[in-house]
């Protein structure tokens, strides 16, 4: 099953509703409203932004004073044999 999203100006949308419901393969007709409707991050650069949005002002990363010894220490954890 496919689900299409269609854009439709407000005048339009009940007829296009009636006319979609009367279709037998159409097997239900959603609305959302665009104040409602939540787009998900589609590319690998916006899902990157959408985090880094998400974490502004949270200081994640207050306790971390040199970054580079820091990164040195986390390479050494990849280097031990278990």
């Amino acid at each position: 099953m496919t689900t299409l999203i269609v854009k439709v100006d407000d005048e339009r949308t009940e007829s296009l509703k009636r006319i979609l419901s009367e279709i037998p393969y159409v097997h239900e007709v959603e609305e959302e409203n665009e104040s409602t409707f939540f787009k998900e991050p589609s590319t690998q650069y916006e899902r990157i932004t959408a985090i880094l949005d998400k974490a502004k002002g949270q200081n994640l990363f207050n306790e971390i004073k040199d970054p580079s010894k820091w990164q040195r220490e986390i390479r050494k954890e990849w280097d031990r044999d278990f």
